[in-house]
């Protein structure tokens, strides 16, 4: 079982997000577009944030039943996450984000995110 449904957009921001932030501050970024992934307000999304340690992801979900924030923080190790253009893809599949929620890493050929401990 998922909390995400097969429908909607998933971004990856690019630059780190301070881990501090909740949902509602994030939410203001994604509707403010601060966080560049251009969100109509309307449609079904899900943007997924490291902060600039890397020890700590939040994704944010929204459909229209209302809104998820789900953090990953590591207890030991970081997330190796190339914050560059080239190096991390804007878009994910629902599966690569599924795989990040459960064990913490991805496919090394979709999307460049290990754990180093």
């Amino acid at each position: 079982m998922s909390i995400l449904s097969g429908t909607g957009r998933i971004y990856m921001v690019r630059e780190p997000v301070c881990g501090r932030f909740g949902m509602h501050r994030l939410l203001a970024m994604i509707s403010s577009n601060s966080l560049g992934v251009k969100w109509n307000g309307i449609d079904e999304i899900t943007v997924v944030t490291f902060n600039k340690r890397k020890t700590i992801c939040k994704i944010l979900h929204i459909d229209p039943c209302g809104v998820d924030c789900t953090t990953r923080i590591l207890n030991t190790g970081r997330f190796q996450v190339m914050l560059d253009e080239d190096q991390i893809p804007i878009h994910l599949t629902r599966d690569e984000l599924e795989t990040l929620l459960m064990e913490g890493t991805a496919p090394d050929k979709a999307f460049p995110l290990k754990i180093a401990c």
